[in-house]
C-alpha cells in the first residue's frame, strides 16, 4: 500500500441540494459543466511530469456526478488514463443519484472501466427521503441497482442516514432491512450531522423538526450492526460493512492508512508529498486559478507543510477507526523509524486504563470491540 496512490476527482454540481448537505456542491450551476470538466482536465494534466507512479484506486464524488455526460466522464477517464499509471485491479468508484442510472448511462460508465458505484439510498421511507430533500424514490434504488448489474457494474455500496428528525426503531430497521435484500456488497452508516448553513439546520431552530434522542440514534447504530452482521456483513470500519473483504473500499482505506492521494476539483483536497493541499471551493474561482495559474497545483487556495508528528497522530486516529487491522508496531516502526509506545505513551496509557482499546498478541492496536459508539473518547488523544 505504501508504493501506490488514489485520485479523488470532485463533482459539485446537484440537480437540487439536500436538505442536510453542506458539501462543497452548488445546484443551478450546469451551465458551467463544460468549462469545469475542460479545467478539470488540465488541472489533472499538470501532474503529467510527476506521476510515474501506480494508481490503484480512482473515487468520483460530490455532489452528483452522475449530472456529467458519458462524454464528459469518458473525457475526464481518458485524461486520468494518459496522466497516470492505473493498476490492472484499480477499483473505479462512481457515485450515483439513483434517479439519474439509466441502462444507457449504466453501460456506459462499464465501457469506460469504471467498477464500483456508490448509491445515495439514505432511507428506504418515502416520507423520510422527502424530508431529507432527496428527489429519488426507493423503487428507483432498486431499479439502479438491477440496471448496474445488468451492465456488469456488481460493486454496489448504498448509503443510509441515521438519526435524523422523523426517524424511529422501526423506520430505520426497514430501511437496514431493505438495504440488505438489495444484495449489494457494500453498506456505509452515517450519522446525522447538523451543520452550520444547511436547510435542516434552520428547520430546526424554527421548530419545524425534531431530532431523536441521543440514546435513539446509539439504538439505530448498534441495531443497524447487529442485523448486517446476521446477514454476512463484515464491520471492517466504524462506519463500513462489506459482504467480503474484496469488496472494502480500497479508495477510503487509502485515507484511513493515511496513503498519499491526488485531489482535482473544487474543493478537493489531497496529500502529495508530504503536504497537504486544498482546491478553491468556488466552481467560478477554480476555474479561473486553474486557466490563468502556471503552478503543478494551479487550483490550491492551501499548500502546506505536513508535520511529521501530525502525521503520527492521524495514522493513530484514523488507524483506530479500522476494527480489524487497527494500527500495528512493525508498521508505524517502519515508517516513521519510531516506536509507537515511544511517542504516544502518555496517550496509550489513558487508553489502556479506559479500556477503549486492546492489543492484539501480535502487537496490533485496536479499538475495542465494545467502545465503538465512544470511539471520539479515542480519537481526541490524538489531537493537540
Amino acid at each position: 500500500m505504501d508504493s501506490v496512490y488514489s485520485v479523488y476527482i470532485h463533482v459539485p454540481f446537484c440537480r437540487t441540494r439536500c436538505f442536510y448537505c453542506d458539501f462543497n456542491t452548488f445546484a443551478g450551476k450546469d451551465y458551467l459543466i463544460p468549462d469545469y470538466v475542460n479545467a478539470l482536465c488540465s488541472e489533472i494534466t499538470r501532474q503529467k511530469p510527476y506521476a510515474d507512479v501506480p494508481v490503484h484506486s480512482v473515487y468520483f464524488g460530490g455532489g452528483t456526478p452522475s449530472r456529467l455526460s458519458i462524454a464528459d466522464v469518458t473525457r475526464i477517464m481518458e485524461t486520468v488514463r494518459g496522466t497516470f499509471r492505473l493498476t490492472l485491479d484499480a477499483e473505479i468508484t462512481f457515485e450515483c443519484n439513483p434517479c439519474d442510472v439509466t441502462a444507457e448511462y449504466a453501460r456506459g460508465l462499464a465501457d469506460l472501466g469504471i467498477n464500483r458505484v456508490s448509491l445515495g439510498m439514505q432511507s428506504a421511507v418515502p416520507e423520510e427521503l422527502k424530508r431529507m430533500g432527496r428527489r429519488h424514490t426507493l423503487e428507483q434504488t432498486a431499479e439502479a441497482i438491477e440496471t448496474l448489474r445488468s451492465a456488469g457494474i456488481r460493486n454496489i455500496n448504498v448509503d443510509l442516514i441515521y438519526g435524523y428528525p422523523g426517524q424511529n426503531m422501526e423506520s430505520w430497521e426497514r430501511s437496514v432491512r431493505t438495504a440488505i435484500e438489495l444484495c449489494v456488497q457494500h453498506v456505509s452508516l452515517y450519522a446525522l450531522s447538523v451543520e452550520e448553513g444547511s436547510a435542516l439546520r434552520k428547520q430546526l431552530e424554527m421548530g419545524r423538526l425534531t431530532l431523536p434522542e441521543e440514546d435513539v440514534t446509539v439504538s439505530m447504530y448498534e441495531l443497524a450492526a447487529r442485523m448486517l452482521s446476521d446477514h454476512g456483513f463484515r464491520h471492517y470500519e466504524i462506519s463500513n460493512w462489506a459482504v467480503d473483504e474484496a469488496y472494502e473500499s480500497r479508495h477510503n482505506k487509502q485515507y484511513w492508512f493515511v496513503q498519499p492521494y491526488y485531489g482535482f476539483g473544487a474543493g478537493a483536497h489531497g496529500w502529495i508529498n508530504d503536504r497537504r493541499i486544498r482546491n478553491e471551493g468556488s466552481i467560478e474561482a477554480y476555474i479561473r486559478k486553474v486557466n490563468t495559474s502556471g503552478e503543478r497545483f494551479p487550483a490550491a487556495a492551501e499548500n502546506i507543510p505536513q508535520d511529521s508528528h501530525i502525521e503520527m497522530q492521524d495514522v493513530m486516529m484514523l488507524g483506530l477507526r479500522m476494527l480489524h487491522e487497527g494500527i500495528t508496531e512493525q508498521r508505524f516502526r517502519e515508517r516513521f523509524g519510531e516506536e509507537m509506545r515511544d511517542v504516544f505513551c502518555r496517550e496509550l496509557r489513558h487508553l489502556e486504563r479506559k479500556n477503549l482499546v486492546r492489543w492484539t498478541p501480535g502487537g496490533r492496536l485496536q479499538l475495542a470491540p465494545d467502545k465503538v459508539m465512544v470511539a471520539n473518547q479515542a480519537f481526541i488523544e490524538f489531537v493537540d
